[in-house]
């Protein structure tokens, strides 16, 4: 029989150096691969911002500004002042400062009494329209309206005849004045407050709360003549007789 040869380590060594070589690249390799993971990649941009757009829109926004109101302008009532007389002095229309001050008798006034004076652009308040019903009588008591006298006379732009309410309120819608020779004077739509007056004067003008206007065109009232003053049932409650001088 012949005899089996044994291979030798020389027949094996190429095969053990290529196994050495494959497994130094592997390795290697995979060295390579971890080392590359662990590196930032050094094109990441950094983040920026609008750092003035920041600025500005953390600012506040301001509040809108409210004007302030205007400081009422007054009036301190002087001893003897009258309505009347204050608003000739202001050139402010008496129904204005009535409605101002809330005031409903033009002769309630008292010294020292402060009065806000309306601006010349407020509206002058609505004519009062004469009242469906006339009152006569109040809790106060029964007006008694009384003719006190006929000043400046025979000056047809200065004559008046002035009347005065001691008594309850008058409701004066409908009353009337009579000079004896058919001239008649009948009140508008108008109230007189206790202790208030009014004046009625004989020429053309522009009713107020104190000042009524007859609209005669030569002057009225001459010594001699009796002024009588009648309510709208036709009672007589004041007649004054126009003295001499």
């Amino acid at each position: 029989m012949g005899s089996v040869r044994r291979p030798t380590w020389r027949q094996f060594l190429p095969f053990l150096l290529l196994n050495v070589v494959v497994s130094a690249a592997v390795v290697l390799l995979v060295l390579f691969v971890f080392d590359r993971g662990d590196v930032l990649p050094s094109s990441v941009p950094t983040p920026t911002f609008d750092v003035a757009r920041r600025l500005e829109s953390a600012k506040p926004t301001p509040a809108p500004t409210v004007p302030p109101s205007p400081t009422p302008v007054t009036y301190t009532v002087q001893p003897g002042d009258t309505l009347g007389a204050i608003s000739a002095k202001l050139d402010i229309p008496i129904e204005n400062l009535m409605a101002a001050n809330g005031l409903a008798n033009p002769d309630a006034l008292s010294a020292g009494q402060v009065l806000t004076l309306p601006s010349s652009d407020d509206p002058p308040p609505p004519t009062p329209q004469p009242p469906g019903v006339i009152i006569t009588a109040t809790p106060e008591g029964l007006p008694q309206v009384i003719i006190r006298g006929a000043y400046e006379r025979e000056d047809l732009e200065q004559e008046f005849v002035y009347l005065e309410n001691i008594g309850g309120v008058a409701v004066m819608a409908g009353w009337s004045l009579y000079d004896g020779e058919g001239n008649t004077f009948t009140f508008p739509g108008f109230t007189l407050y206790r202790g208030g007056g009014v004046n009625v004067y004989s020429r053309a003008g522009n009713n107020s709360v104190i000042n009524l206007y007859w609209g005669m065109d030569e002057p009225l009232w001459v010594p001699g003549k009796v002024i009588t003053l009648l309510d709208n049932t036709g009672k007589v409650h004041s007649t004054f007789g126009v003295p001499e001088g």
